[in-house]
């Protein structure tokens, strides 16, 4: 029987339940506990801080429950309320950027597998501005060699700030009007049929909460667009209203805040170097639209070799001593090629394709060959355009191979006509 308080005569007696404080209650269901995060997960399947975007300000804990982690942590805690959904946001490079919790994971790109923010060298002050530009949702056009992490920022910042993104990818005849509007057939005949880029321009997504997020528009490859192609964004970027011209002559506006980015290999004159052969001249009109225009450089290996080393832990455990050497072959083939002196590309997915055939080897022989970078190098050096680049690339990366650095392994598997001249 539950204890009571004296109380004057002619009034009810107060018991102890009356006077417990109350429990947090689940908004959804009714259920009362010290603690709703257990509950949340179990039951209605969300986090507490899914539960707190539904239901802002909601108590999760108990003053019972706060009290005892107060009395146990042996001094008593400051606490500050968690900011609120809507004023979440997120440092990149200094910057802050907005953070939309609810927007889903599906609706954004994928983050890129071990990326890094680059703090070293050209491409992190390249990476830094065009942050900026994001942070203020300028039209941005990026360009640069291949595997200089053009697309992979964008991916990065769409997964990291849950902004919502669409990527289209331009080829040479592919319709881009129809990522606008389509020829569709439905009951009554023919009717056109709106796009996905159409819809995410004037829409923007409209999450659960009825917030709507302007779209992260990524346009890749656009210096492979031939001229009708180009043309049919010149509306789109317009400086005084982004605009899109339907059938008929309906014009719908672009959604203000949508940040449409826009990736290539050449700077919009051309292909330059001849190793970008379906690179096309860009109308220097729409070039103009273009808010911001930045190029993006080869990773520092500072940067880099965190990366690899992310990536490939067989040989981080087996063989560290190949990441020094490759990061030293790795700065004279690019230097080459900047140069001009060799007719090749050697971006981080050629690192990759180097590294990851050799960890491929370990795991396949188990053994790690005493020529393991030299066997593991033909992943990248078969690609080369002729034998007379191949070669000069073998010279270029071989003073960095050698010294007998790499554990001996069991190579009485490979046959010496397999080699060639130590390759």
């Amino acid at each position: 029987m539950a204890a009571s308080t004296p109380n004057p005569e002619g009034t009810s007696p107060v018991t102890d339940a009356a006077l417990a404080p109350a429990l947090p209650k689940c908004r959804i269901c009714g259920h009362e506990a010290h603690w709703l995060g257990d509950h949340l997960t179990e039951t209605h399947g969300i986090s507490v801080s899914e539960y707190l975007t539904a239901y802002p300000g909601s108590p999760t804990a108990s003053q019972d429950l706060m009290d005892a982690f107060d009395a146990t942590s042996g001094s008593r805690v400051r606490r500050s309320l968690p900011p609120a959904p809507d004023s979440l946001s997120v440092s990149v490079y200094d910057i802050p950027l907005a953070v939309h919790c609810d927007v889903p994971v599906d609706v954004c790109l994928p983050s890129p597998l071990a990326f890094r923010l680059p703090q070293h060298g050209k491409l992190a002050r390249d990476e830094g501005e065009a942050v900026i530009a994001f942070s203020m949702g300028r039209i941005t056009y990026i360009h640069g060699v291949p595997g200089s992490g053009k697309d992979a920022l964008y991916h990065y910042l769409s997964a990291l700030t849950r902004t919502p993104a669409i990527i289209f990818n331009v080829e040479p005849g592919a319709d881009i009007q129809s990522w606008f509007f389509s020829r569709a057939f439905d009951k009554d005949g023919t009717a056109w049929e709106e796009g996905e880029m159409l819809k995410a321009l004037r829409d923007g997504y409209t999450t659960t909460t009825g917030k709507v997020i302007p779209y992260i528009i990524l346009i890749t490859d656009f210096d492979r667009a031939t001229k009708s192609q180009a043309e049919a964004m010149r509306l789109v970027m317009d400086s005084i209203s982004g605009r899109v011209k339907g059938p008929g002559g309906v014009t719908y506006n672009v959604m203000p805040g949508t940040r449409i980015v826009v990736t290539a290999n050449t700077a919009g004159g051309g292909d330059s170097r001849g190793r970008m052969i379906s690179a096309n001249v860009i109308d220097g009109s729409i070039m103009d639209r273009f808010d911001r225009k930045f190029e993006f450089h080869w990773m520092d290996w500072r940067d880099e070799e965190p990366i690899v080393r992310e990536k490939f832990p067989l040989l981080v455990e087996r063989t560290p001593q190949v990441f020094a050497m490759v990061g030293k072959a790795t700065a004279a083939l690019r230097q080459a090629i900047h140069n001009d002196d060799l007719y090749a590309e050697f971006s981080h997915r050629a690192v990759c394709s180097w590294l990851g055939h050799a960890q491929d080897i370990i795991r396949v022989t188990g053994t790690v060959p005493n020529n393991l970078l030299k066997r593991a190098a033909r992943a990248f050096l078969d690609g080369m355009p002729d034998p007379d680049t191949r070669a000069a690339a073998k010279t270029l990366i071989d003073p960095h191979l050698k010294g007998g650095a790499i554990d001996h392994g069991d190579t009485s598997h490979i046959s010496d006509d397999s080699l060639e001249d130590g390759w």
